[in-house]
């Protein structure tokens, strides 16, 4: 009797069941499967999350780094244009206002004489009756500044030519070409030696203000030739 009570104790149960032992076993896997799986998922969360910060700190890192360095690229390039003007200032030298021509001006420096001392509009020709203006630069290159390389530079202003295109064609060929005739006149009329200067043209690149350059007056003041003193050569 007590064998048979203790079959019926374990077997009312199981019919009382809805599933199958081997259906309840199989659940318990899947939760315990599942249970691996969501620990699994937020470890990898976890690494992620580390992984990401430790990224951001690192960026961050760097980003301060590239700021220190652009800090400090900053500041050698204001001691090197220092440096250079340092250097210009010693090589170099300005004209002095005693210096200038009748009409002539200080440019930066530099002795500026206005294109209608020296030129016709839209012309490279000098014109005879200006020659003094010159024969004075020249008796400063001989003998004040007769250590210094000298650059002559031409500049025009902004109207296209017209009536002497087919000479010129544009404003930079005419600005050259003035500065070359000047050239040519000091080097023949007063022995300078050739290997002293330098000759170019900015054309209208480089207006005295360029505010006003499409003006009357601005495209006078503009019209010019300058003279500048280089490195020293002796």
């Amino acid at each position: 009797m007590l064998f048979r009570g203790v079959v019926g104790v374990l077997v009312v149960p199981l019919l009382c069941s809805c599933v199958s032992y081997e259906e309840y076993r199989g659940i318990q896997d899947e939760l315990s499967r599942s249970k691996r799986n969501n620990s699994d998922l937020i470890t990898q969360y976890q690494r992620d999350l580390l992984d990401r910060q430790k990224t951001r700190k690192e960026i961050s890192s760097r980003e301060g780094e590239l700021q220190v360095e652009m800090e400090e690229l900053k500041k050698q390039l204001l001691v090197m244009e220092s440096k250079k003007e340092g250097l210009e200032k010693i090589d170099g030298r300005d004209f002095e206002k005693e210096d200038l021509p009748a009409g002539a001006k200080i440019e930066s420096g530099g002795i500026s004489l206005g294109s209608n001392l020296l030129f016709r509009s839209g012309q490279a020709r000098l014109k005879t009756h200006q020659f003094p203006s010159l024969d004075q630069v020249a008796r400063l290159l001989k003998g004040k500044y007769s250590s210094y390389e000298v650059l002559i530079e031409g500049h025009t202003d902004n109207e296209p030519l017209k009536s002497t295109r087919q000479l010129f064609e544009y404003n930079i060929v005419l600005g050259y070409e003035r500065a070359s005739n000047v050239f040519r006149y000091l080097i023949k009329k007063h022995g300078l030696p050739e290997k002293r200067f330098q000759v170019t043209s900015y054309g209208m690149s480089k207006p005295l203000n360029p505010a006003n350059a499409s003006t009357s007056q601005g495209r006078s003041e503009n019209r010019r030739v300058v003279f500048r003193l280089k490195r020293n050569i002796h």
